[in-house]
């Protein structure tokens, strides 16, 4: 009879525990699954874990961003399924409606916040710095000391060595996404690899034209910050490539405007006279590097200029341009441009 009792009583024990097991089982699948209650608060957090953090420490941050219920919860979840040495560093957008095995999977797969970048062609690298800053990427400073002193790996992504050892004009102009705070280096290098991807490969084409890869670049740089109408790139092109061939100079406002200290809307005959390699007014000749980031269809268009023998062009109110094969015929184009025909 004591043994029947004693066999009893450990049974009851036994079912006990396992009560209790499945008691705790489903509460930590309440806690891990189930949403947290945001009424009135915004339904996505963004949230920072910092690198090195632990899976306890992570818990703590996101339980106190109001991401998950428990911090402990979170830890032993990442325990039982093998991710506690797998979580990332980063800034992450997280949703605490959709429970703590979610939100873990996400930080266990870097799924991290992007930022979407947009760089307009035509910029100069100057110009990409601001906007790359202004999105809380990288400081201006950062970036442009990479563009002005690049290391060795970036320069050889697009072989710019042979140049002034600048990236100005290499930082191809694209829509990119980043990781919030990916820092400098790796914003400079993804728009380098872009460069090398889509205008490294027709430059060699130039050489047809009597042009190196790097004065293919610069052209097309030029003809990118002359060109308002984008029909007009081939024909700017080829008044450039015969005043090349020809010995004159190019004279292109473009590249005075790179010249000065600060962008003028209209340029005065004393900024003509500036001081400056750039100044294709007073030197012959392409200036020693690009003066923006030209697009695809800019480099093309030197590539496969028009075939007229135009030397001269002025712009109208529009943004389109009088195109001239003679200095007569120039000088009437302008009084035509200051008059609105």
């Amino acid at each position: 009879m004591r043994s029947a009792a004693l066999a009893a009583r450990r049974q009851r024990l036994i079912v006990a525990a396992l009560a209790f097991a499945v008691v705790a089982v489903c509460g930590l699948a309440w806690f891990a699954c189930s949403p947290m209650n945001w009424s009135g608060r915004a339904s996505r957090v963004v949230v920072t874990i910092p690198p090195g953090a632990s899976a306890s420490g992570i818990g703590a941050i996101l339980e106190q961003a109001g991401v998950i219920r428990s911090r402990i919860v979170f830890r032993v979840l990442a325990l039982a399924m093998g991710l506690e040495s797998k979580l990332k560093a980063g800034d992450y957008e997280l949703d605490p409606a959709r429970g703590t095995v979610a939100i873990l999977s996400d930080i266990s797969s870097g799924k991290v916040l992007r930022v979407n970048v947009t760089i307009p062609e035509g910029s100069t690298a100057r110009q990409v710095a601001r906007i790359v800053a202004s999105r809380g990427l990288a400081s201006e400073d950062e970036v442009m000391a990479l563009v002005v002193h690049p290391t060795p790996e970036l320069l050889a992504i697009v072989g710019a060595a042979s140049g002034d050892g600048s990236l100005e004009g290499y930082l191809f102009p694209d829509t990119y996404q980043f990781a919030r705070g990916v820092g400098a280096h790796e914003v400079v290098r993804a728009m380098l690899r872009r460069f090398a991807e889509v205008i490294q490969p027709r430059l060699a084409q130039g050489r047809a034209l009597g042009l190196s890869d790097r004065e293919v670049l610069i052209l097309a740089s030029i003809v990118e910050r002359e060109a308002k109408v984008g029909q007009e790139r081939p024909k700017i092109s080829r008044v450039f490539l015969n005043r090349i061939r020809l010995g004159m100079p190019l004279q292109s406002c473009a590249t005075v405007q790179y010249a000065l200290p600060q962008s003028k809307d209209k340029l005065l005959l004393e900024d003509l006279t500036v001081d400056s390699p750039y100044n294709t007014y007073i030197h012959p000749g392409l200036p020693p590097g690009p003066i923006c980031s030209p697009g695809l269809e800019s480099v093309v268009a030197v590539l496969e200029p028009s075939s007229e023998d135009y030397l001269y062009f002025v712009a109208r109110n529009d943004g389109s341009h009088l195109f001239s094969r003679t200095y007569a015929e120039h000088l009437r184009a302008k009084a035509r441009a200051e008059s609105g025909r």
